[in-house]
């Protein structure tokens, strides 16, 4: 997960805006040649540049043909500085509206340019820029205000809604998409991280989040789900003001992803026999015991707890907590390799009416327990071991 250190141009400055509001500016230097150096000796992969002043305003025919910098607009001059500064590849947008325009910023030292009004006002540009310059160069940014998208510097809200867009962008062979909350953007609000999973999730486009990272806290966050398709984020208000630090956030960038769940392994005794209770999950086409991640500071029993609530809404008459099973395994979502840590607890489930809570859950069913071995192994077989464990607690039965 790349760790974009931003650098916003207006007027030739470094500055940041709450909110993308012009009258509400903060400086952070004259010479941004010197502020990309300084991420760069930070550790920064990346920068992520943006011509605020949207100022591609001289002739593009003329500054492709000779690129003086006294002919250019001085947000672009300062992209050229950047670019002879720095040797780490250079995200670049702000004001791209033509085709000349994404050719001068790529000749000026853009590895890979964003797009943002275009694409709601001329797509067929989009799709021509893809063709010219590939998917690797070729970035959407979608900013939303109430999941709506903003164009032109974010002074006017569209009807059009995120996600729509971002599957539109898709299917025009879109890879990635810069996705930014405005209310959050420049408040330190933090990151809002279920929007931000969705687009990935939703549309399989690669996602860097941006708006409201305020400190190390938001880049975990977004770690732990960076399997819903979060390529990287970008974070400007937060290590300028020093609540994040950027070396830090790399490294947490550069962790394996790891993920840790609790679950219960439900039971019920139905004319002296035991049965399990298992869900379908149509996102990992398998059979499951009730699981999911815990929360910050959630103990595993009290996560088993919720998650078996949440996805099945059935009673728990009791949580054996001396029959625990441990499991560590490293599975792939999404292309993501993942090292998982999943804790079980043997649960005695009352009686209910099973509530299926969960959008990936599309089937439940009480099984005994040869037909759950036999579920499990043919579609979840890392999970058998806590069935094995189960079934030695409950034989000779111990309850």
């Amino acid at each position: 997960m790349i760790i974009y250190p931003a650098i916003d141009l207006r007027q030739g400055r470094c500055v940041r805006l709450r909110q993308g509001n012009p009258a509400e500016e903060t400086v952070f230097g004259d010479d941004p040649a010197s502020m990309a150096r300084f991420w760069a000796e930070q550790g920064a992969e990346w920068l992520h540049v943006v011509n605020l002043d949207g100022a591609f305003n001289a002739s593009q025919l003329d500054t492709l043909q000779d690129p003086e910098l006294a002919a250019l607009p001085i947000n672009l001059r300062r992209l050229q500085e950047i670019r002879h500064a720095v040797k780490i590849p250079i995200q670049f947008g702000g004001g791209l509206r033509t085709l000349d325009d994404i050719q001068l910023a790529l000749q000026l030292g853009a590895d890979r340019v964003v797009l943002g009004t275009v694409a709601i006002e001329n797509p067929t540009l989009v799709s021509t820029a893809l063709l010219r310059w590939g998917a690797d160069r070729i970035v959407v940014g979608i900013d939303a205000r109430d999941g709506k998208v903003a164009t032109h510097g974010w002074q006017s809200t569209s009807r059009v809604d995120a996600i729509d867009l971002g599957h539109q962008m898709q299917a025009q062979g879109v890879r990635r998409v810069v996705y930014t909350d405005i209310s959050r953007d420049g408040m330190l609000s933090g990151v809002n991280l279920p929007m931000t999973t969705r687009m990935g999730d939703l549309t399989g486009l690669k996602v860097i989040a941006s708006g409201g990272v305020a400190s190390l806290a938001d880049i975990e966050a977004l770690k732990t789900h960076e399997h819903y398709n979060i390529d990287g984020v970008i974070t400007g208000q937060a290590i300028y003001t020093g609540t994040l630090n950027l070396a830090a956030a790399i490294q947490v960038g550069h962790q394996t992803l790891r993920l840790c769940s609790a679950g219960l392994i439900p039971f019920r005794i139905e004319a002296g026999n035991a049965e399990f209770l298992l869900l379908y999950n149509l996102f990992f086409e398998q059979w499951q015991f009730p699981r999911g991640g815990s929360h910050h500071n959630e103990g595993e029993i009290a996560c088993a707890r919720r998650e078996f609530s949440e996805e099945a809404g059935l009673p728990v008459r009791k949580v054996f907590k001396n029959c625990r099973s441990e499991l560590n395994y490293t599975t792939s979502i999404r292309g993501y390799e993942i090292e998982r840590t999943v804790v079980y607890y043997l649960a005695e489930i009352g009686p209910g009416e099973i509530r299926l809570g969960d959008e990936n859950h599309c089937e439940a069913r009480w099984v005994s327990a040869q037909e759950a071995w036999e579920l499990l192994a043919e579609t979840g077989p890392e999970q058998l071991p806590a069935l094995d464990t189960a079934l030695a607690f409950l034989h000779p039965p111990r309850l």
